[in-house]
Formats: C-alpha cells, structure tokens, sequence
C-alpha cells in the first residue's frame, strides 16, 4: 500500500492578512503609548509654563521690596519718618510683569531705630499668576561705622601702625600708605565713594595696584570701591535727641523748645519745679555747662548708680545753678538735686531712670541729653545708654562739645558684651582739650557734623587742641568715630609720636545693632526678613 503525503502550501493572501492585523494592533498600541505620552508632556509643559510663571511673579514680588526700600531711604530719612505711598508698577512691553506694593507698618524702638514691614504682590499677567512676599527693613545706624568721614573729608591719610578693626566708609579723597611685613590696616570691611590713591613703604612711592595683604586682612572682596555716596544726618535727626530730652516724644522736630530761663529741664519743666512723677522724658539743658559723670561712689551717694554732676561753665551763658543728677538703676529713681542757690525744695524724684537703659522690669529710660548751649563733657564714668547732644544744622551750629579732664577720659563702667552702658556725643565741632601725656580713651561714638555742610571746609569735626603741644600718649576710641572733616589729633614721625594723640580704634560691635539712644541713623536700610507668603 502506498501511503499518500501531501505538502501543505500557506496561502500568501493569508499571510499577508496575518501581518497587516499584527501591523494594525501594533499601530493601536503605539498610538495610544503616544497619546499618553503626549497628554503627559503636555501636562508637564503646562506645568513648567506655570512654574516659570509663578517664578517671574515671585522675582516681580521682590523687584517692589527693593523698590519700596529706595523710597524709604529717599523720602523717610532720619527723624520725623514717613510711610510712603503705595507702589503700583507695571513693566513695558513685551514683558508681563506687575506689582503692588505697600508699608503695612513703621514703628521706631527706644534706641531710635527705625523699622518697616513692607507686602509686595507680584503678578504674572499673560496667566494671572501671583505671589506675595512679606519683607521687614530695619534702619542702618552711624554707630555700625568705626571710622566714617562724609564727603568733605578732604584728603583723609589711613597709614601703617592704624588698625581698624571695624568697618570704615570714606565718602571724600582716600589715601592708603602701608609698610609691607607689617599688620594690615584693615581687618574689617572699607567702603569708600572714589578709588583710592595708593602709597607704599618709608618713601611714600605711589603704585597702581597694592598688595592686598597689607591693607586688609580679609582680602581685596572687603574692599569695595565706588559705592554710592552717604549723607551725614539732617537738622530733624538732631532736633529729635531735643524734642526727647524736653517733651519725651519724637514729634517736635521744628524747633527747639521754648524754655523761661537757663537752667535744668525734665518732663517739659524745670527739674525742680515738681511734682515728683513718673520721668517720661530725657534731660533738657539750657545754657552752657560742664557735665562730670561718675558711677558707683560718687560723693554721697554710691551703688548701682550713675551720677551726672552739671555745673555753670564760662561767663558767656551758662545754667543758672550747680546740680546733680542721680540715677539709681537698682531703686528705678531719677532724683534732680539742685546744690546752688537754693534754700529749700532742692530735691525732687522721679520714677524711672534717666538711662536708655533701665534696670530689668522696669519702665523703659529715655537716655536723651540735650543743651541749647556749650558742654564740656569731664573725665568720669559712663553707666547706663544715652546720647549727649548740642545744636548742630545750618542755622544753628555755633555750639561745641569739649572732652575735657586728664587719664583715662571718658569710660563705661561694663565694656563686657553683654553691657548696656552706651554713650553718643553730638555737635558740629568736638574737640579735646586735656593736659595728659599718658593717654585718653573715649568709649562710645562721636558724631560731628550735618548734611549738606560746605564744601569745602574745616568744619564738622574732631580734633585735639594741643595737637602740635607735647606727646600725649594713645587716644583711644572704643567705639566709633563720624565725621564731616578729619581733624588734627597729633604728629608723627618714623613710628614716634611728636605731639599730640596718636589714634588707637577698637570696635564696639554692641553699637551696630544697638546704638546709644536717639543717636541718628543714617539713609540706608537693610533688608533683614523675608517671609514668602505663596500665591
């Protein structure tokens, strides 16, 4: 028997069939990879649209913060602060960028500073996308500076053998002259308005570029050169430490205050006028006098304390009578004793203390002192926060301070860090006028000098009135110095001093944040918050 095979053949049509079904769903399946894909890129590019949306809307928010801070700066300066007015800015086109701005407060501490909470809402336009920053300013204190001379400073020399350890703004001509292998001069930041002229070694040689380690220690990044011009403060700030010291408040800054006779003034009467009451305000001086300050034993009285004893000073026009100023921290009094030219009533006090400093738990202290007149500030003791001030603008600036008395000067009581004994001196021309030859130190910031004095001249500024007399040693500033004109404080030569002071700066970090009562802030404000608020 034959068996029978047969060869079974595919159909091409079949195959052919077979591959176009399998074409087909392989098509379905892609596209529909490809719809999810393309649904999900969609969405991550509406995502990232919306992201780079919210973006320009949050730089937009932090454009009217700055721009609100400049308006503060160029319209809030000083005393007598205004909130101004609410910002609305749109950019020009193609951009699409808006924003609304607004102070929702302003407030001033006990110290005087100054402070503002600025809103700023940004918007997106095109897609309606916003965001909202809340930012809060604080305002910039002269007392930050260890050395700051303004714009007619003249030709201010810093030189090998001075080290700033603070930071220093010269607004005027700089010259820097340095020894090489020796200490920099600079060990904190510079500001200064134009480029400096350089000088190098005993030969005074002029060169173009210096060698950075010897002018500062933190290298040539804390060095910043053509900054924008600072100002040094108006007639407001200085009528502000008047209206303190006389009607407790800020708010007469027109003005000095209208006083029957020369003499001692508190809560806006004469100090021995009455009745005992709780002090609401500083120390208002009329006429010229000299102020000895002491803490601890002075005299009669002694303990937590401090103790201004203010006398009649010159013929010209001096307060009426001696008296005594006695703050005592641990009682929480301020008793005003009047010890001339007095036969009954010549003690009266009051609640509260002097200071800007008061003793924990208590009322806070004003720490204003004011004289419509000359004040020769003697050798004592500081305790406690205050700002000592005479009359310094345009129309008023005749008025001097003279640091007077032999060693050491003038010194807190607690230099530690955590001291609250701060001092200010304010007047158009400080001087020093003292004997010594073993030294002098001032511990606190010296301020001479107003906006818009001269150019050009020698006026608004500190200086040693024996300058060109014998050698006398340091002076030291524990603190800072601000002025209008550098002024004479001695001669040297080849390392030896030939007469007068030789300077010596060491830096109060306590008076960048916290200045001494009421003693003037500049136009700058630091940014020292942000809060973003999303959308």
């Amino acid at each position: 028997m034959k068996s029978r095979i047969s060869n079974h053949r595919h159909s091409p049509r079949r195959e052919r069939g077979i591959a176009l079904i399998t074409a087909l769903l392989m098509t379905m399946v892609f596209l529909v990879l490809i719809g999810a894909l393309m649904g999900q890129m969609i969405a991550e590019l509406g995502s990232v649209g919306s992201h780079s949306n919210s973006a320009k809307a949050l730089n937009t928010a932090y454009a009217g913060v700055e721009n609100m801070v400049l308006n503060i700066e160029e319209s809030a300066t000083g005393a007598g602060q205004q909130i101004p007015p609410d910002i609305s800015y749109s950019y020009a086109a193609p951009s699409t960028e808006h924003y609304d701005v607004t102070v929702t407060k302003a407030w001033t501490t006990t110290n005087g500073l100054v402070y503002y909470d600025i809103v700023s809402t940004g918007t997106e336009t095109s897609s309606g996308q916003t965001r909202t920053v809340e930012a809060l300013a604080k305002s910039f204190p002269y007392s930050y500076f260890e050395q700051f001379t303004a714009g007619n400073s003249g030709n201010v020399y810093y030189t090998t053998g001075e080290i700033f350890d603070g930071p220093v703004y010269n607004g005027g001509s700089m010259n820097v002259w340095y020894q090489t292998s020796s200490p920099p001069i600079f060990k904190s930041s510079v500001t200064t308005v134009t480029t400096p002229t350089w000088y190098e070694g005993v030969a005074k040689t002029a060169v173009a570029t210096p060698i950075w380690a010897d002018v500062t220690s933190k290298g040539k990044k804390s060095f910043t050169i053509g900054s924008n011009p600072m100002a040094l403060p108006g007639f407001q700030s200085n009528l502000q430490v008047a209206s303190e010291a006389f009607y407790g408040d800020s708010t007469h800054v027109a003005t000095l205050p209208n006083t029957p006779h020369n003499g001692i003034f508190v809560n806006g009467h004469d100090a021995n006028a009455g009745p005992n009451a709780p002090l609401t305000t500083g120390l208002y001086i009329e006429g010229d006098a000299n102020i000895t300050p002491c803490s601890g034993v002075c005299g009669a009285y002694s303990g937590n304390n401090e103790v201004f004893t203010v006398t009649p000073k010159g013929a010209g026009n001096p307060i009426d009578h001696s008296y005594k100023i006695v703050i005592d921290f641990s009682a929480n009094t301020t008793t005003v004793v009047q010890t001339t030219g007095c036969a009954a009533s010549c003690s009266d006090v009051y609640t509260g203390v002097l200071s800007g400093q008061p003793a924990a738990g208590t009322s806070v202290g004003n720490g204003a002192i004011f004289a419509d007149g000359n004040v020769t500030l003697n050798t004592g003791t500081i305790h406690g926060a205050y700002t000592i001030s005479v009359p310094d603008y345009v129309s008023d600036h005749s008025h001097t301070i003279t640091l007077g008395g032999a060693a050491p000067g003038i010194k807190y009581l607690d230099k530690s860090a955590s001291s609250g004994d701060e001092l200010g001196i304010w007047a158009n021309d400080i001087t020093v006028n003292s004997s010594t030859t073993t030294g002098y130190e001032f511990d606190g910031s010296i301020m001479t000098g107003y906006d818009g004095e001269c150019p050009p001249c020698t006026d608004g500024t500190f200086k040693n009135q024996d300058w060109n007399g014998v050698p006398q040693g340091n002076f030291t500033f524990f603190g800072g110095l601000i002025q209008n004109v550098n002024g004479n404080m001695g001669v040297s030569s080849g390392g030896s001093q030939v007469s007068g002071f030789s300077r010596v700066y060491q830096y109060d970090a306590r008076l960048a944040s916290n200045p001494p009562p009421y003693f003037p802030i500049t136009n700058k404000y630091d940014i020292i918050a942000w809060l973003d608020l999303g959308r």
